[in-house]
């Protein structure tokens, strides 16, 4: 029973880890820096290398409703959907 709550609790953490990478991608794209501001060159290219893998796909299925919009829902979609794997996830190892 301990491994499971090991576990649920690695995946929260994960899970946790994650949604703020994609908050912190988020704040970098409203603030928008210099590129030769050390945030932009050091922490930039590690949040877009992280979350581009799972924001690209969802921006591609939304393009045809936003192309007009100019504001990007993908991290939005992105964070709905990681919460429901969460919660699957947890409710499988019986602690959600």
């Amino acid at each position: 029973m301990v491994e499971r709550q090991q576990i649920a609790g690695l995946v929260r953490c994960a899970f946790s880890a994650y949604y703020v990478l994609l908050l912190g991608r988020v704040i970098l794209s409203w603030v928008r820096l210099p590129s030769y501001h050390p945030v932009h060159r050091r922490i930039g290219p590690f949040l877009y290398a992280v979350t581009e893998p799972l924001l690209k796909p969802i921006r591609r299925l939304l393009d045809r409703y936003q192309a007009r919009s100019g504001v990007d829902f993908s991290p939005l979609v992105a964070w709905v959907l990681l919460e429901v794997v969460r919660m699957v996830i947890l409710r499988l190892l019986g602690q959600y």
